[in-house]
Formats: C-alpha cells, structure tokens, sequence
C-alpha cells in the first residue's frame, strides 16, 4: 500500500548514487538510433563515390563500393539490441580497410581516401568508446607506416612526385592523427559527462515530478487515491464502459461519529482508525470496485455492477465492514456510518455531478437511522435546496427580529398551580407561525443557533421578571440550550449578562439540556455548568429516557430535575408498560433526590396517574398550549386567583 513513509524511503532509494542509470548512450533503443544513424552515413558516402567511380568509367571502384552498399545494407537487416555492438564494429571497419585497400592501390600516404580515418574516429568514440578507438588507432598508424615502407621499395607509386620522405610523412600522419584522437576523447568525455548530467537532472525531475503526482493523487494518510484520482479514472471508465447494461454505482461513505473520536482520543488516535478502515475498506477492491478518500471523513466507491440489487448488496457489505469492532491502544469501540449512492448513467456522467448527488443522499441518510444507505432521488436536491434558502431567511429574521417566545406553563400536580413555565420559540415569517421543529435543525447546522439561543435566553430573563413585578412572584422560567452554545467556552457569561440585564434571581432561571450534551467535550461543558450552578442556576435534564440515560451525569453536572418524555407519558392511560417505565423513572428520581416534570400531559386521567406515582410536576395540552408572554400572564393571574 502506498502510503507516506513507502514515499519518502522509495524517493531516498531512486535518489541514491546506485539506482541512477548509465546516459542514455546506453540505453538499447537509443543505441540502434545512433548505428543505423553512423550506417546512414556511410551508405550515403559510397553511393556517391559509386556514382562518381561510374561517372569517371572506373569499373573496378564502382563494383567495390557497390559492394560495400549492399553489405551495409546487410549489416542494417542484422541489426537488433544484441548485435548493435557487432554491427557497429563491423561497419567502422569495413570503412577503414575499404578507406586503407584504396589508397594502397593509388597513392599510399597521398591518397585522399585516409581522410576517413579522422571521420572513423569520430564515430568509434560515439559507438563505442575506447573499445573500438584504440584498435582503430592502431591499424591506422599501422598503415601508415606500411604505406611508408611500400613506398619505400617501390610496391606502391604515388602520382606525387616529392623530395619529402614517406618514412617522415608517416610521422607526421600519425601525430596528427594522434592529436586528432586525443581532441576527439576530450571532446567526447565532455559530451559524455554532459549527457551524464542532463540525464541524472532528467531522472530527477522523473522522480519529483512522479513524486509530486502521487501526493496531488493520493491521500498521504491512507495512501488511499483521492478525489482527483478518482475524478481521473470517473473519466477513464466512462470512456471504457462498455455498451450494455452495466452501471456504475458513485458510493459515498461518511463516518457519523470519526470527528467525536477525533476531538475526545487525539488526531493521532484519529489517524490510526483512519488506516484501520482503510485497510478494511481496501478487501472491497477489485477488477471491478475501486475505493477512494475524497474528504477527510468520507471515502468513495466506484463500483461497476450489472443491477440495483448488486450494488444494494455491496452496500450492505461495505456497511459491515466499517461497523466492526476496531480495537485501538486498549480502546474498543464502533463506528457508525452513512452511505450515498449515485448511480451513472442515471444521476450524471460527471465527478462532479455525481459527488453532489450522492452527498445529498449521505445527508438523507444520516437523517435516518445509522448505519444506513440511501439512494439518490431527485427530490432530495428540492429538500437541501429549501434548507440553504431558509439558512438565508433565517440570517434575515434575526436581524429583523421575526422570532417570538411563547410559554407553556409547568404546574404543580398536587395543588394545580403553575409554578413555571417553558420558553418555546416561535418564527413569525409574513404572518405565518413556523413551529421550531421545522428550522431548529438548520439553525444547529449553520451554528445560527448560538446567536437566536442568546436572544431566547435575554427575552425569556427579561419578561420572567416582568411576571415577578406583575403579581407572578416565584415563576420561574426554563430556557433550552442547544449544545452548540457551549462549544466557545462562554455561554455563562452571556447567561450572567442575560440575568443582569434584566434584574432577576438566578434562581428563577432554569436551563434545559439534553443527554446528548454529555457524548461531547465533557469536561468544558463541565466546567461551564459548574460556575452557572455555583450562581444559583437550576438545570433539568430534558428529555430524559430518550438519549444516552447515563445516571452518572445527573450528578456530575449538578442536575436538578429530570424532565420525562412526552413519548412514555402520552398514551399511559391504558397502557400498563408506559406506566411502569414511567414509573420507575419517577422512583429514581426521587432516589436520587431531584425533581421531575412530566411532559406530553394531555387529559385528567394521565394527570391523576402521575399524581398517584408520585410525579411532583407536570406540563401539556391539559393545562394550555404554548402561549404569547401577555396570553401566559393572563392566564397565570387568573389561576391565582382563582386559587
């Protein structure tokens, strides 16, 4: 598996001294270039000599230099990677001893056709280097000197009559010749160690820029390919696929509960289950599934499949393979997921395209119960697209201060007082009441919810004390708080400045949270509930039954009531299992020395049973609806007197 510590040793190994290769002089395709190239030449040269021996009526020169063309043109047939050596080899010496056979039947020393040795050099040190320089250097000189002493006993007439010695003339040509090879070596050491060079600078731009390829298309964690690699090969397979009925499933996987594990246990921590489920994720692959990281908590599949029922199949399976149990550094633990799946041709023939659509689908969802997939529908988009608009109207009705509060009164079972009552928002949008259940979850996701919590928590403080001036002394009033408002660490002091601003008793106030408050950053949120407490703030527990029901945080975080569920308290009336569970959560509480208040009551006979159970207070339809705050006052005065 590719991964990031496979890059750096695999990078320092092609760097090394060792794994650079020879120039490209030796390498076997450029190698029969350069013959064939050297052979061209030649070929070239004694056609022409042919031609002009035929053109001069020299029989004898013009069959021999046919002769030579055919057997480099022979010699050109036998080239391959193996006999490049041997061609070359034969071509520069057919060259010389044609060059040297010439001249010993004309004019020895003073024939023209010696000035191939110089040409022959030349390309004996491209060829093949020393190998062949010195043996060609050698019958050159001694030629040379043969030449001097034909001459010498008349086997050879030169034409050129001369007082100058062949012996000295042989000299002569054969330390010319020598410095001629010698400025050929340098010259060709300097081409050499310049092709050395560009050829290594070459090798490492391969490697920076192979290198370089595989960061931009791997994930450095995982060494999983990453979005664009996956965009690459989207690309690829759709130019392939074949012309049948086969699909191409676009799988996105989110991981619902990796950024709790990430912010409770470390990133390091977070690093390691990453490259367990990769590993995992990594068994799915073959010929025909290709998996991906494209965020930093979602992986994709592209899988090729023949049906629906395949790739629902291949959902199910890649499900289970996340959820099993990871066992980290002594700690056990299970993830939980969300699948979204696009399917091409039907939902798009893009990366792009597809990603949206299967993310719409992840968002669907993880709506749902976990561990689930979902299908992309067109109706989906519609859904997400209502939701980004109303984050926008939802900026605009803050600032136009379109939300109001009602109150729900919380009354004493026993004497059939109010006692309190629960501040419930309400979004006033051109005329129309929108209940809370329809924009609190968009508020939570774009964080809105921080800055409409603070205005709730100031309007419900204002108008509690407004109750204490207007004949409702000891009314309290319960706010919720959305976890979110504890996550910057300052959520007391907008609380005390709440309480200041508008004069009233901590003790009036009391703060509803949820049990899945506490599956996060527990010590800060700890901390925070500690200091508001210490001020003389209550806290209920709302929702109780529903969520993480962990009895060790009623105590840790200073609890002072338990609010039951609607869902076990509507429809008690006749149904023995509600009562019972209902019922014990009354006796724990008492147990447990705090109060409880029963939510969802809607008729007497829930009411007497509660009672009976030993239920202190209750809230619901039975005693009123959520009301406007001048609606509750009235009410609420005229229970007092009619009491």
């Amino acid at each position: 598996m590719f991964n990031k510590k496979f890059m750096i040793e695999k990078s320092q190994n092609i760097f090394s001294s060792d794994n650079l290769s020879v120039p490209t002089l030796h390498d076997t395709q450029s190698r029969i270039g350069q013959v064939q190239s050297v052979i061209y030449v030649f070929l070239g040269l004694f056609i022409i000599m042919s031609v002009n021996a035929w053109w001069q009526g020299d029989t004898k020169w013009l069959v021999d230099g046919l002769v030579v063309v055919f057997f480099l043109i022979g010699l050109l047939t036998f080239l391959t990677c193996d006999t490049s050596n041997i061609v070359a080899g034969m071509t520069l010496w057919t060259v010389i001893i044609f060059a040297s056979s010439k001249a010993f039947y004309y004019d020895g020393l003073y024939d023209t056709s010696l000035i191939l040795y110089p040409c022959v050099l030349i390309f004996a040190s491209l060829l093949g280097g020393m190998t062949m320089i010195i043996p060609l250097s050698c019958y050159m000189l001694a030629s040379f000197y043969f030449f001097a002493y034909a001459i010498s006993i008349d086997l050879v007439e030169p034409k050129v009559l001369t007082d100058y010695s062949s012996w000295t003339k042989a000299t002569d040509m054969s330390l010319i010749l020598g410095v001629y090879g010698m400025g050929i070596l340098l010259i060709s050491g300097y081409i050499k160690a310049l092709i050395l060079r560009l050829t290594e600078q070459n090798q490492r731009y391969d490697i920076i820029k192979t290198n370089s390829e595989k960061r931009i298309m791997f994930d450095e964690l995982t060494g999983l390919p990453n979005a664009e690699k996956c965009k690459l090969d989207l690309d690829e397979l759709f130019n392939n696929i074949p012309k049948d009925s086969s699909m191409l499933g676009f799988v996105t996987l989110h991981m619902n509960n990796f950024n709790w594990i990430n912010s409770t246990l470390g990133h390091s921590f977070g690093d390691q289950v990453l490259n367990s489920v990769a590993d995992r994720f990594l068994k799915l692959q073959d010929d025909q599934t290709y998996v991906y990281r494209t965020s930093g908590i979602e992986f994709t599949f592209i899988k090729r499949v023949a049906d629906f029922e395949t790739l629902r199949n291949f959902c199910h399976q890649t499900i289970r393979q996340t959820i099993l149990p990871l066992s980290i550094s002594e700690y056990d633990f299970e993830l939980n997921c969300a699948l979204g799946v696009a399917v091409a041709p039907f939902d798009g023939h893009t990366f792009e395209e597809l990603n949206r659509k299967a993310s719409f689908a992840v968002y669907k969802a993880r709506e749902e119960e976990p561990n689930c997939y979902h299908f992309y529908e067109s109706d989906m988009e519609a859904a997400i697209n209502k939701r980004i608009n109303m984050n926008q109207e939802l900026k605009t009705a803050i600032k136009q201060q379109e939300f109001e509060l009602y109150y729900q009164p919380i009354v004493n079972l026993a004497t059939n007082q109010f006692v309190g009552a629960e501040a419930l928002i309400r979004w006033r949008k051109n005329g129309i009441l929108i209940p809370p259940n329809e924009f609190i979850s968009v508020a939570e996701e774009t964080g809105l919810i921080v800055e409409i919590g603070r205005w709730v928590l100031e309007t419900a403080c204002t108008e509690c004390a407004k109750w204490q001036k207007n004949g409702l002394k000891g009314i309290t009033v319960a706010v919720n708080l959305s976890p979110l408002q504890f996550k910057r660490g300052n959520l007391p002091n907008h609380v005390f400045r709440a309480l200041q601003n508008a004069k009233l008793d901590p003790s009036l106030l009391e703060l509803e949270i949820t049990e899945s408050l506490f599956i996060d950053d527990v010590k800060n949120i700890e901390q925070q509930i500690f200091l508001m407490v210490e001020r003389g703030i209550y806290f209920a527990i709302d929702d109780f039954g529903t969520g993480y029901s962990n009895l060790n945080y009623l105590s840790k975080f200073n609890a002072s009531t338990l609010k039951i569920d609607m869902s076990f308290v509507q429809g008690m009336w006749g149904n023995l299992q509600q009562q019972h569970i209902v019922n014990a959560i009354i006796k724990m509480s008492h147990l447990m020395e705090l109060e409880n208040v029963a939510e969802g009551v809607e008729d007497a006979e829930t009411a007497a049973i509660l009672k009976a159970q030993g239920c202190v207070y209750g809230q619901g339809y039975y005693w009123s609806k959520p009301l406007p705050a001048a609606e509750f006052v009235k009410l609420a005065q005229s229970e007092i007197n009619v009491s």
